[in-house]
């Protein structure tokens, strides 16, 4: 009995942890990297890697339409993409540049529940995909602006300057927390070369994400097991007592 507690005790903060979500932060000293990668101590480690491609944004179905390697461009509060006339996350192809994406890879399954991106302009949106079997690419949204709050799906909370080619900072808290994957892919929804509320321009860094960590498959299987053998152990002290009486 004493082992079965110990193992519980050590089970049941497993299934109350997706409840608070942590928060990786991607600003840090100036600096362009192939790759970054962050860890929460606990929760999850996060490796992000810039990629170009060349479909419309809303028309991609497969990872592997990201092929161009870009490089990320690091400052203190957040990260873009080298290249063109800024360094945002960008879908101007007007200029020739390839259009971007961060691809965001986790060694735990993450259930992402807000997100914090900065140089945000009015006409701004994101398009945010999960990586599913084969790469393929499932969209989880969305529509409207970043600044709007994704058409209510998500709760902004606007700071600076919010206007055209000008660009603040939107955080945003989905309302329902969206779907479990360890692999996400994060661009615009409209290209640059597409007019979108009368602006070429769609673009912004990112600069924290927010997530809950799903628990390994392996601590459901000892929580269950645990209260399966609870379970047993009371129906045979049932069965004694009954027998004790009888």
């Amino acid at each position: 009995m004493s082992r079965l507690l110990a193992a519980l005790a050590v089970a049941l903060p497993i299934i109350a942890s997706p409840a608070t979500a942590a928060t990786w932060t991607f600003g840090g000293a100036n600096a362009t990297l192939a790759s970054l990668t962050k860890t929460v101590a606990g929760e999850a480690t996060l490796t992000v890697v810039a990629r170009g491609f060349t479909a419309a944004p809303s028309t991609l179905t497969n990872i592997s339409q990201l092929s161009t390697l870009r490089t990320i461009d690091r400052i203190s509060s957040s990260i873009g993409v080298v290249g063109g006339a800024n360094t945002q996350l960008d879908t101007n192809a007007t200029s020739g540049q390839p259009r971007e994406a961060f691809i965001i890879t986790s060694d735990r399954l993450l259930s992402l529940t807000g997100i914090r991106l900065s140089v945000v302009d009015l006409n701004d949106t994101m398009q945010l995909y999960g990586v599913g079997a084969g790469g393929a690419l499932v969209s989880l949204g969305f529509g409207g602006t970043i600044a709007g709050g994704l058409d209510g799906l998500a709760t902004a909370v606007n700071t600076g300057t919010i206007s055209a080619n000008v660009g603040g900072t939107s955080a945003l808290t989905f309302n329902t927390p969206l779907s479990r994957f360890q692999q996400y892919v994060l661009t615009t929804r409209a290209g640059g070369d597409v007019l979108f509320n009368g602006d070429f321009g769609q673009g912004y860094r990112l600069d924290t994400i927010s997530a809950a960590v799903v628990p390994e498959p392996a601590s459901w299987a000892l929580l269950i097991a645990g209260f399966g053998l609870v379970g047993a152990m009371q129906r045979r002290r049932r069965t004694a007592v009954a027998r004790i009486a009888a």
